[in-house]
């Protein structure tokens, strides 16, 4: 790999704010930049740049899907031709995957009332959404999401698209749900019968079924993962335990488990191509091809 290319994959691996479509993004157009200075890289020179991703942030499903990609490219003849085909394919779809979900659900809420939308953690994904479907909306209950808080960027986010925001605990979220007309979130992997969220989302989510509360599961496709591919690094993993409490007495352990899974039955899922069911998701998840050389190199 390059210097240049590794430089920029660096600076990648430090973005802890952006989200995983935009550091997939990023990263898909260093590689093409690499593939325009490289022309006719080999098959490990190609390996180099798949480790180097999975390296970077590699439970971002977006981030594991560009990897496999490039993997795919480096397995069949004609690699550089094979490689910016589906960089570019790649792309386009991360490129215009945001407006069509945005539009695909501001459709779904079409016949609605203004009603009040739920949301818990951060998804760029969903509040693009909700602010394209702003007019149908008559405020946002947003949960501040310990312990990172992230629902306070959510909430001014929304705050400065015109919407306004009802901000409350995690607990007020699953107390107050049966206000709202519809909880709409976001996901971190999408697998063939359940999919990845923060932890807390499977909770509010039987909560919203249980009010007859509709759940919006609003994820691109780059996020769709097969189990053969998902299985090596989405692993049980805890945060900081400083972040639930910073001096904790002795005999006190923490505890700040990060992700959970969540059946899809729970949901409607909206991708860029629509409104999906879980029969239909788990025709798209099983329908990747995962590369045989990306697992040798995940190993």
């Amino acid at each position: 790999m390059s210097h240049r290319l590794a430089q920029q994959l660096a600076r990648v691996a430090r973005d802890r704010t952006s989200g995983a479509a935009q550091l997939a993004l990023e990263s898909a157009r260093a590689v093409e930049q690499w593939l325009g200075r490289h022309s006719d890289p080999s098959e490990a020179e190609l390996e180099d740049v798949v480790v180097g991703l999975l390296r970077l942030q590699s439970s971002m499903a977006p981030i594991l899907r560009l990897a496999n990609e490039i993997a795919l490219a480096a397995d069949g003849p004609d690699r550089s031709r094979a490689l910016a085909k589906r960089l570019a394919a790649f792309r386009r779809c991360l490129d215009r995957a945001r407006g069509r979900i945005a539009r695909h659900f501001a459709g779904a809420l079409v016949n609605s009332r203004r009603l009040t939308a739920a949301t818990y953690s951060f998804s760029s994904t969903v509040i693009g959404a909700l602010a394209a479907a702003r007019t149908r909306l008559a405020s946002v209950l947003v949960a501040e999401s310990r312990p990172s808080l992230e629902g306070r960027l959510t909430a001014r986010r929304l705050a400065h698209a015109g919407i306004p925001v009802q901000y409350t605990t995690d607990a007020g979220l699953l107390g107050l749900l049966h206000t709202a007309g519809v909880f709409v979130i976001g996901a971190d992997a999408v697998l063939s019968h359940s999919f990845v969220n923060k932890i807390g989302t499977r909770t509010a989510c039987l909560a919203a079924r249980e009010a007859g509360i509709p759940v919006f599961l609003l994820s691109d496709e780059s996020k769709f993962l097969p189990e053969e591919l998902a299985a090596p690094f989405w692993r049980p993993s805890e945060g900081p335990a400083a972040q639930v409490w910073a001096r904790a007495p002795r005999g006190v352990s923490l505890r700040s488990p990060l992700f959970e899974h969540t059946e899809l039955a729970h949901a409607r899922v909206i991708t860029e191509t629509g409104v999906l069911d879980a029969s239909e998701v788990r025709r798209a998840v099983e329908s990747v091809r995962v590369s045989p050389r990306l697992k040798r190199l995940a190993d």
